[in-house]
Formats: C-alpha cells, structure tokens, sequence
C-alpha cells in the first residue's frame, strides 16, 4: 500500500521538474550565442583588417612585422613606414592607423636599429613580400621614415637604385652636414617630402633646406613643411602630422581623384548592420525555448484557481504595465516626430526638465526648427546644459544660448542641426581637464583637424553632420564644423566678418586658434 504512494510522489515531483530541465541547456547556449553575435558585430564595426606576421631574411634571421590595411579587401597604395629608433613595432599602432584611415595599406617592421645591413636584409624581405600580396599596389608604394628611420630608408634608396618608392617622406630625420657632397645622392630618383618641426634640436631646419636644395640642383621634385613651434617628436601634434602625410601621399600616389572615392571610416561604420541583427540567432533560440517550454507545460494537466487577492494583483499590474508603455512611448516615439505645435506640447509637458525649461523656451523661439525633428531639439537642450555643469568655466546666460547653446552655426535656411551629441562625444574626453577657454579651444582645433581632410574641391558639404560623417570638406566648412565643436564642449564660437571661427577668450572675441596643419 505503501508503494504506490511512494511512486505517486515521485511521479509527481517529476512532473514539475520537468519543465526546469530546458532552462539548464538555455542559457549556456544562450550566452555563447551572445556572445559570438556580439564579436561579429564588433569585428563588423572594425573598418581595419590587422596582419600580423615574421619573414624571414637572407642572414639567418626573421623581421616581425604588421601591416593595417582598410576593408573591404582590395587592391590598395601602401605605405611602409619605418619608426624612430625609441619606437618599437608594437607603438605604431596609432601611427599607421591614422594613415589607413585614409584608404591607404600601411606596414611596419620591427628592424635592427643597430647593423645597416641587417637592416638592408629586413627591408628586402618586407618588399619581396609586399610584391606576392594582391592588396598591395607596388605601382603607388611611399616609404614613411621617422628619425632614425628615415636616414635608413634614404640609405637603402640610394645603395638600392632599383628599388625606390613613388614617394619618399623624411618625417624629422633629414639633414646634410655643411661639407657633404651632392654626389652620393645623383642615384636618387624618388620624389622627396621634408616634414620637421620648426624647433628639431637633432636636425635643424637649416640644415633641411641644405638637404633640399641640393636635391633640388639634382633635378629632384622636393618638397619641406616646417611645423610651427614642434621640437624632434612631434609632442601633441604627432597624430595631426601623420594625417597629414596621408593625405599627401595618397594625392601623389593615386592623383587628386583618389578624394572623389574617399570613404571615410566614419561612413563604414554607419553602413554596418545595426547591433540587434547580430542578435537574431540568440533571440530565436531564447524564442524556440520558450514556446516549447510553454506548450509542454500546457501539456501537464494542472488547474490553478487563482485567489480573488491574487486577481486584484494581477489587475494592478496590467493597468501599470499599460501606464508604463505609455510613458516610454510618449519618450521614446515623440522625440522622432517633427517639430509642430502638439509635438512641443507634449514636450513642455512630459519631456523637458523643469531646469531646462527657460533653454527650451529660447530655443524653440529660434526660426531654425523647420523640417527638424523634437528629438534634436531635446537633445540640444539637454547635452548642453548637462555640458554646461561639467566645465570649468562660467557664461552668462545670454553669451551660453546665443553661442554654445544655439546649434545654427551658419544661419542659413535649412542647415542640419544634429550635431552634438557626436561631437560631444568625440570632443569632451580630450577637454574634460582644461581650466581656460584658450586651452580648451586649442585641443578642439588639433582634434578637428584630425578627423577632418581639407581640399579644394567643388560641391563638398557644409552642414556639420555630413561633414563630421564623411570626414573631407573645404576650408569654408572646416570653420563652419570647428564653430560646431567648440561649441559641444561649452566654448563660446561663432563666424566672424570674413567667416573665420573665432571664440569668446572670457573677455573678448578673438581669433579661434589654427590646426598646426590646415592642408598640403
């Protein structure tokens, strides 16, 4: 008699266990799918493919070696850059990717800095194998020397006639001695770019300009840019600098139409497959789950009568499930309507902070808002008055809404205003510790300029979201998106008489400070 009840027991503890047993499979297999779905859409985002790998060379030795090349994969010019003898393979990350960002193939090497030939050996290695990769366009090849680099490549140059580049770049490591002879350098037949710091201490610019004329009297095509106020490493403007030499040697190897294809890494990572599509699989699986689980639950005859405390419960849940739908519509849908009177409405009612509500008031007085959506005015008001309590510096009300808080930078009909947030984001982190104005303004210009390629070109944009996008425009609306960028970061800028940035100094408006480097 006993028995059976024992089996009953067991039989029915059974069944409510049943349903446990699919969770325990769920989620490790959910993780992983998580995980591996969050890993693609990361290496997605990645507009840059990394190669890492040894040659070996004639002497019995190998050269460690990297190179960062642009996606998609194609056929590509290629720079080969040789750092300093204080840098090391693993710190040209930065470097090579400032110039691959420019759709330029770049590559470095780990070489002997101490034996000429070994050197020489390394360097053959690493051309022979960029002569077998069908990414590499040998035809538009530049070596990039730093330093001791430089003086390195320029040797290999001139014992190897036959090997020379398109293009041959002396970054702080080009001089010639007062009593040197022209004639170890007739074999020399690449074109030359000087790029030194105006206060190089290991190679003064005179001695550059010696070094230049005389391949000049060779019948050489030279160039030199002198960068204002920078000493042998380059300091703050290092990243400036090697944009700069991208630019320059993508025009002289692919011709002033390589702008008119130009891609920027900002586009590639718009154009990526949004975050949620890579989540597909995981969801799916979590789906199929649940509506098995479910249907073998119904499969078990159970009945609960739910008591009347337990109805009233659910009830109350319902109607504060409802309320809370709500609420998140009002927040996360109306902001994606345009601006009109039930829109601002809602707004004043249900999204601006009390706080704000002056700011919002001034803003929605602006004759700007037509065609623009409520959720780039909210945004305005709120990252900037959320920018304005993390500054170190104080405005008034009237210099903070005319010139930090107004998102119209050039007042022109039609200009698009969802700037901030980007450039907030991009700008704030490198400013965050500035006590001064002045300070503040100076970081904002070296950055911008960073990001942004300036050409002379017809047709490029002006509004601030295109440009900031497709990170290439024209001096005019270069001026146009640093106004924008001081003005993410709570410095008070606008466009003078001539269209020129200028900012507000505390005291007075003057003159924005310039990029070391505006264009080549």
């Amino acid at each position: 008699m006993l028995e059976p009840r024992k089996n009953a027991g067991k039989k029915n503890h059974n069944r409510f266990c049943v349903p446990l047993r699919p969770f325990a499979g769920l989620v490790p297999l959910l993780v992983v799918l998580l995980f591996f779905g969050a890993l693609l859409w990361g290496n997605r985002q990645d507009p840059f493919s990394r190669k890492w790998f040894t040659l070996k060379t004639a002497d019995p030795g190998s050269v460690k070696c990297v190179a960062v090349l642009p996606k998609p994969m194609r056929r590509y010019p290629v720079i080969v850059y040789v750092h300093g003898a204080g840098d090391n393979l693993m710190n040209d990350g930065s470097d090579l990717r400032q110039m691959a960002e420019l759709g330029l193939a770049t590559v470095s090497l780990e070489y002997n800095k101490t034996n000429e030939a070994i050197f020489g050996a390394q360097f053959e290695a690493l051309l022979q194998y960029l002569g077998r990769q069908k990414w590499a366009d040998t035809n538009a090849i530049a070596w990039v020397g730093f330093s001791q680099g430089a003086i390195d490549t320029l040797d290999f140059a001139l014992s190897h006639p036959g090997r020379q580049p398109q293009l041959l770049v002396q970054l702080s490591g080009a001089g010639m001695p007062e009593n040197q002879t022209n004639n170890g350098f007739m074999k020399l037949r690449s074109p030359v770019l000087f790029v030194q710091g105006e206060r190089d201490e290991m190679f003064p610019v005179a001695s550059t300009r010696r070094f230049e004329a005389m391949l000049q009297g060779n019948g050489l095509s030279t160039k030199l840019k002198v960068i204002p106020n920078l000493s042998h490493g380059l300091e703050a403007e290092r990243a400036l600098v090697f944009r700069g030499i991208g630019e320059y040697c993508l025009t002289h190897l692919a011709g002033p139409g390589a702008w008119q294809n130009y891609h920027s890494i900002a586009q590639w990572q718009a154009d990526a497959p949004p975050f949620w599509l890579f989540l597909l699989p995981s969801a799916f699986w979590a789906g199929g789950w649940f509506a098995w689980s479910r249907c073998h639950r119904a499969a078990q005859p159970a009945e609960i009568k739910l008591k009347r405390h337990e109805i009233v419960l659910r009830w109350a849940a319902a109607v504060l499930a409802t309320w809370a739908l709500a609420v998140t519509a009002i927040h996360l849908i109306t902001p994606r309507f345009q601006i009109s009177d039930k829109t601002l409405a809602i707004a004043r009612n249900f999204l601006a902070q009390p706080k704000e509500r002056a700011d919002f008031e001034y803003l929605v007085a602006q004759p700007v808002w037509q065609g623009q959506k409520l959720k780039t005015l909210l945004e305005q008001v709120e990252l900037a008055g959320y920018n304005r309590e993390l500054v170190n510096w104080q405005l008034d009300d009237k210099m903070y809404r005319d010139f930090v808080l107004s998102p119209a930078t050039t007042g022109g009909a039609g200009e698009k205003l969802n700037w901030r947030r980007p450039l907030w984001e991009e700008f704030y982190p490198r400013i965050r510790h500035e006590s001064s104005l002045e300070g503040a303004a100076r970081i904002v210009a070296r950055h911008v300029r960073e990001r942004v390629t300036v050409i002379t070109a017809p047709n490029l944009f002006h509004d601030v979201p295109a440009i900031w996008l497709r990170q290439i425009t024209d001096e005019a609306g270069f001026e146009i998106i640093y106004v924008a960028a001081l003005r993410s970061v709570g410095v008070p800028a606008r466009l003078d008489s001539q269209r020129q940035a200028e900012f507000w100094d505390g005291a007075k408006w003057v003159s924005a400070p310039r990029p070391a480097i505006t264009n080549w």
